[in-house]
């Protein structure tokens, strides 16, 4: 009898310690995730506050932390009532605020700048953060094309500084071979020298790396479709265009350089629920901007009233005024979604640029360079 309860004893101490290793084991496991998930959001809070730093400042930078973990599934979402916020899709990793105009791909490491849209009366600034990743172009060869392919590179940052660890360069693709500057792909400064004396290529069909990112410009993307990447159509008269994506069935519109960087950064690169990365780039970039466009319009409007109430109307300056004004009241509060409407707002854009710009000439403003 004494034999069967020291059995039991045995069994049950067993049973006992079983059941206290397989909860360490799992509140270890848990912990480290926990601390891992946790030191990611710090990484994640560091790269936002970085942002915004060179978009306060201008002053461009590497952020070299992303190595320490995988951040392929991050990206920002657009912004709706709240602040737009940097999501990782799979991970315990809490929603980090990014309270700057971004435009985000993700690396081990990436280069962070300041560009800028001018439309005359307002300057809307935003930070880029890119790994190192060449950008293949396929010319057709036209003015047009050029054109734009030359809008797009503008506001691509130049990263040939000894101090940049990344490197953001461009090819050539002519049919199924890639043309680069020597053994390396092109700067910046090489590309736009080398565009003014493109001719036509044929359809792309090299094999690309994963860090190139294919970028059309074709007349019809139906025929000129790429393999992967993106095709631009050219812009209207008012500067409007379409773009599609490859493997997306949707048709993008485009009304500024920027539009086109995001989709081109982005491309036919799909998360696990089938959207591209350019779509979401696309989508951060328009949300962030018309925001802050709406309020730009609203805030330059109710300046001019103010100007317009203690000016007389025989003024030289007034009616310039007044149509200015009258302008800027057509911009905000709208949601900017297919090509009649993108072309209204670019009419009202490029009116109001020149009315501005006429105030200059006319001594009633003065030039925010200080011209």
């Amino acid at each position: 009898m004494l034999a069967i309860h020291r059995i039991f004893q045995m069994i049950f101490g067993i049973i006992v310690s079983v059941t206290i290793l397989y909860f360490l084991i799992v509140y270890s496991g848990q912990y480290k995730q926990n601390q891992e998930d946790f030191q990611k959001a710090l990484i994640l809070k560091a790269f936002a506050d970085e942002a915004k730093s060179v978009y306060l400042t201008g002053i461009s930078t590497n952020f070299t932390q992303f190595y320490k973990y995988d951040f392929s599934s991050c990206f920002i979402k657009p912004q709706t009532k709240s602040l737009p916020e940097m999501q990782c899709m799979g991970t315990g990793i809490a929603d980090v605020p990014v309270d700057t105009p971004l435009i985000f791909y993700p690396g081990k490491q990436v280069y962070i700048s300041r560009g800028s849209l001018d439309y005359g009366w307002w300057v809307y600034n935003f930070a880029e953060a890119m790994p190192s990743i060449t950008f293949v172009f396929n010319p057709e060869g036209s003015q047009e094309e050029k054109d734009v392919i030359t809008s797009i590179v503008q506001l691509i940052p130049d990263t040939t500084d000894d101090w940049s660890v990344v490197k953001v360069g461009f090819a050539i693709c002519d049919g199924g071979s890639l043309s680069n500057c020597g053994d390396q792909p092109c700067s910046k400064d090489d590309i736009l020298s080398i565009i003014s004396s493109w001719e036509a290529k044929t359809k792309c069909t090299a094999s690309l790396k994963k860090s190139m990112k294919l970028v059309t410009v074709s007349r019809s993307c139906g025929s000129f479709m790429p393999q992967s990447g993106v095709c631009i159509g050219y812009p209207n008269t008012y500067g409007v265009g379409n773009a599609y994506i490859q493997g997306s069935g949707k048709e993008y519109v485009w009304k500024d350089p920027l539009d086109l960087v995001a989709l081109s950064l982005g491309g036919s690169e799909k998360d696990e629920f089938g959207k591209t990365a350019g779509e979401k780039l696309y989508e951060i970039k328009n949300s962030a901007l018309m925001a802050r466009l709406s309020l730009a319009a609203d805030i330059t409007s109710r300046r001019i009233e103010l100007i317009l109430r203690s000016i007389s109307p025989d003024n030289p300056c007034y009616a310039s005024y007044v149509s200015l004004v009258n302008e800027l009241s057509g911009i905000g509060g709208k949601d900017y979604t297919d090509l009649s409407q993108m072309d209204g707002l670019n009419q009202h854009l490029n009116a109001a640029k020149a009315y501005f710009q006429s105030l200059e000439e006319a001594g009633c403003e003065r030039s925010m360079y200080g011209a």
